[in-house]
């Protein structure tokens, strides 16, 4: 006579425990939206440090060339840049740069951008932006 269980094999697993509860998510900042450039930063916090991951979208119809994404804080908060993973951005897409932020003094983040490139091989537009709109506890 066969035996049946009414427990799944997921709970015996543990899989159907509750999961534990995520972390509240961190609303995307839009850092700029210019010229057919969207660059979004997704904020997350990473060995006591904010860690931001820079999204640049070419939402123009002409590949985006040498891409250079710059940015400062001022002088009480440390910054490191990474290289970004791509200086070319073609048309609809989108390359990432993660920049690290410390900020042992808690104080009122804000940044300074810079992003120069070419559109269709030509030079564009610089543009320079100050970021102001992260959220308060960083």
């Amino acid at each position: 006579k066969a035996v049946v269980s009414t427990q799944s094999t997921g709970d015996l697993l543990g899989l159907d425990a509750a999961p534990e509860p995520a972390a509240p998510a961190i609303p995307p900042v839009t850092a700029v939206n210019k010229q057919g450039l969207l660059v979004m930063f997704n904020l997350s916090h990473e060995a006591g440090r904010l860690k931001i991951v820079a999204q640049s979208t070419n939402n123009t119809s002409v590949p985006i060339s040498e891409y250079i994404f710059q940015a400062a804080v001022p002088k009480s908060i440390q910054i490191s840049l990474n290289a970004a993973s791509s200086t070319a951005i073609p048309p609809g897409g989108s390359v990432t740069q993660d920049i690290f932020i410390n900020n042992p003094s808690k104080s009122s983040l804000k940044m300074r951008v810079k992003i120069s490139y070419n559109s269709g091989g030509v030079p564009a537009p610089e543009i320079q932006e100050t970021i102001t709109s992260f959220p308060v506890s960083f």
